[in-house]
């Protein structure tokens, strides 16, 4: 059975400055290497099963526990040139998170019932249900943010740190300015979006001292766009999987890393495939067999992943340590936002 570190003490910021003694050896990695995940069913049937009965005993309460056991798994059975990925976020950390979000949300909920209430006229009401949506939009971004800067903060390889340092303020402009402009353009601009809405999640991405950098174009991306809003048309929505597939397909191979490129092979009819008998796996066993569908579902789609160049990780330093706190993670719980 493999060695799963599923402590919660977060050793990040006792990690030394550079590589470890064990990894000095190998300072340039050059070649290709594909992302593999390597966990078990049995192993995650019986974490899911553990989970289950905790939750129950404790009406819930034992959910961040379960949530960062389940992640802990995940990273530590995925590998790329041998090497495990290692997630120090602990239970502890997304309890309080979860707590202070819901704290946000029931004070938010509270005063608009309150506001409402007291609300008599038409157009008073229309315009408490745009502050309404306007409050649960920069929620969801919050939420976005805070849990992308949590999850990489406590994410690491061979001991360095991965970071996000986007913000909540640029985030949030970008977004408005993006969905603004597709509206007036009908949705035209939509594709020039995404592609800026991606540069900026990778340029503020960064493993050790490093960035992420992105370097796609908005009329390819506005090409691949419009084709497979067409084509899903004329096929009444299946064209969909391919449309995504040829979107990620190409935002992550225009994302490099130092003199590596990162390489994605993930193509609508494979993945529409999976997902399918994922689903039917599931159905099929009434839900006892998640564990395998979840295990055979992430071996094929972290598969579809590779690098190819070269890694100079004598380069590669640690990055101060800046470590957040979990309330955007709670919140994208809530929101159920996909990290």
């Amino acid at each position: 059975m493999r060695n799963i570190q599923l402590n919660n003490s977060d050793s990040a910021v006792n990690e030394a400055s550079s590589l470890s003694a064990s990894d000095e050896a190998e300072t340039i990695i050059e070649g290709a290497w594909r992302l593999k995940f390597e966990g078990k069913g049995s192993e995650l049937f019986g974490i899911f099963i553990d989970n289950f009965f905790l939750n129950l005993l404790t009406l819930g309460i034992y959910y961040p526990w379960a949530k960062a056991k389940q992640l802990r798994y995940y990273y530590s059975s995925t590998s790329i040139n041998n090497s495990d990925f290692q997630f120090s976020g602990t239970g502890k950390e997304m309890f309080f998170g979860l707590a202070k979000a819901l704290a946000v949300l029931f004070f938010l909920n509270f005063a608009y019932e309150t506001f409402m209430a007291g609300m008599v006229m038409d157009w008073m009401l229309l315009m408490g249900g745009m502050l309404y949506f306007l409050f649960f939009w920069l929620l969801i971004v919050i939420a976005s943010v805070g849990a992308k800067r949590y999850r990489m903060s406590r994410t690491s390889w061979r001991g360095i740190r991965f970071r996000f340092e986007g913000t909540f303020k640029e985030t949030s402009m970008l977004i408005a300015k993006g969905w603004l402009m597709s509206i007036l353009t009908l949705g035209l601009y939509y594709p020039y979006y995404r592609n800026r809405f991606q540069a900026y999640w990778t340029s503020r991405s960064s493993f050790g001292n490093i960035a992420f950098n992105y370097d796609g174009q908005g009329n390819e991306v506005f090409r691949i766009w419009i084709k497979g809003i067409l084509i899903s048309i004329l096929t009444f929505g299946i064209y969909m999987f391919w449309l995504k597939a040829n979107l990620q397909r190409y935002f992550w191979n225009r994302t490099s890393y130092s003199d590596t490129r990162i390489v994605s092979n993930l193509y609508g009819g494979i993945w529409l495939k999976e997902s399918l008998i994922y689903i039917l796996l599931v159905i099929i066993t009434f839900g006892f067999g998640m564990a395998w569908a979840t295990v055979r579902y992430k071996r094929f789609y972290l598969g579809t992943f590779s690098l190819e160049g070269k890694i100079d990780l004598a380069a590669v330093k640690q990055s101060e340590a800046k470590l957040t706190g979990a309330t955007g993670e709670g919140m994208a719980d809530f929101f159920d936002v996909e990290m």
